[in-house]
């Protein structure tokens, strides 16, 4: 059965937790992808492919993860994905969208995430947004049929 796949970009800050202080730039653009509507009816899971870019620590490097989307019974759209420090390390992101139906435009727009090196300790906290007012027009139109 057929799928489906659509590009996304959040972006906004992050800082790592030995300096809180400093705020950094942080964004990430990804297409994901379902290759079976059935399977995502089951399990409401997408593969992410991408690039992220954390200022001064994942400068523009590959990322590879999942997206679960399940605004409606679960009320969340969680992103988990690896990525290569610019020492090469290894760090995973994990966020999550906590979707309200009262506060729909902010709770779908804004992304709280976490920052994990290859051990699973936390070293950074990020907050992301979508920019629905420049971004909305481009996503919808990156929907496909895959």
């Amino acid at each position: 059965m057929l799928g489906f796949e659509f590009r996304e970009t959040m972006s906004g800050s992050y800082h790592l937790d030995d300096t809180p202080d400093h705020e950094r730039a942080m964004s990430f653009t990804v297409r994901a992808r379902v290759l079976s509507a059935l399977r995502f009816a089951r399990d409401r899971m997408a593969e992410i492919e991408g690039e992220v870019d954390v200022e001064g620590f994942a400068d523009h490097r590959a990322l590879r993860g999942t997206l679960e989307i399940d605004p409606l019974l679960g009320k969340k759209l969680r992103y988990a994905f690896d990525f290569r420090d610019n020492d090469d390390a290894p760090h995973r992101f994990v966020g999550q969208k906590d979707v309200e139906f009262l506060r729909l435009l902010d709770t779908m727009t804004t992304l709280p995430g976490e920052i994990f090196d290859r051990d699973g300790k936390r070293v950074g906290e990020a907050r992301l947004r979508f920019d629905a007012r420049s971004d909305l027009v481009k996503f919808v139109r990156s929907f496909r049929a895959a």
